[in-house]
């Protein structure tokens, strides 16, 4: 499940565990599928066993890392959830790839069937460029801070985001660059990495940059809202695609912000290839 509606699970999903609920989202049992089992069997898990009747199936990859804890994963499947592990709501690494499938109300019996299960990749990289339109303008890593802050730090059975207490995600990545323009030419600005769990449309996800002398914001943005002003262009599904589509499919953004020659406004914004004005486009 990804933005170019490719098959990309060998290449990906490494090992898988597989939790069975019958049809009313009691728990059954978990299969744990090591990387060197799944590769062997083309990347299918066989399930045998089961009585006849309905089942649901979820299914995670990355799960078994210790960046992430689970809780009630042997109960029902409204008692489970998935945190980050780590203590407090700050963070500042490369999240491990998760990912996430299910199918509902599948018919168990004694009939050989194979069912597809669609795994969509829960976190995400952005790679933020803050550049300046000046060639006499330098920016510096150690005059800004720039941080992610939404409520999805914990994902229950069905993949909703059920928490709202606010995770921070800081940079893992600080560093000058300078940054080949294909309108603008050659500038200069600072990169910074970040690492975050699923975006949600209908869920604040702020973007934020601040100068670290003063805590002034140059730009306090709703994520969401901008990333889906660039989702709505993408036709490589033949369809346009809802904002929570693309936020789905699309794991990696690049996003460069241009800021004005005294480093005090964002006037233009490009995420991945489509760029936004701040005349047309842009509210901060």
């Amino acid at each position: 499940y990804n933005i170019l509606d490719l098959e990309a699970a060998p290449e990906y999903i490494s090992e898988v565990m597989v939790y069975v609920y019958d049809a009313n989202g009691n728990y059954i049992s978990r299969l744990d599928v090591p990387q060197s089992v799944l590769k062997a069997n083309g990347h299918r898990v066989r399930v045998e066993g089961l009585p006849e009747g309905d089942y649901q199936f979820v299914v995670w990859s990355g799960i078994g890392n210790n960046a992430y804890a689970v809780s009630g994963d042997r109960s029902t499947m409204d008692q489970f959830s998935l945190s980050l592990a780590q203590s407090g709501s700050t963070v500042s690494s490369n999240l491990p790839d998760l990912y996430y499938g299910n199918l509902q109300t599948v018919h168990f019996d004694d009939s050989y069937v194979v069912h597809d299960v669609y795994m969509m990749k829960n976190t995400n990289q952005l790679s933020c460029l803050v550049v300046t339109m000046s060639d006499d303008v330098t920016v510096s890593p150690d005059d800004y801070d720039m941080r992610v802050v939404s409520a999805n730090g914990v994902m229950d059975a069905r993949n909703r985001l059920i928490s709202d207490n606010m995770i921070t995600y800081e940079p893992f990545v600080r560093n000058a660059v300078t940054f080949d323009d294909a309108e603008y030419g050659e500038l200069n600005g600072v990169n910074f990495g970040i690492s975050t769990l699923r975006l949600m449309e209908d869920m604040d996800c702020r973007l934020i940059l601040e100068k670290k002398d003063t805590g002034d914001a140059i730009f306090n943005i709703s994520f969401p809202e901008y990333i889906g002003m660039i989702g709505a262009l993408y036709t490589n599904l033949g369809r346009e695609l809802s904002v929570q589509e693309y936020l789905d499919r699309q794991d990696f953004y690049t996003i460069v912000f241009y800021l004005s020659s005294d480093l005090d406004q964002l006037v233009q914004l490009q995420v991945n290839s489509w760029r936004l004005r701040a005349k047309n486009h842009l509210k901060l």
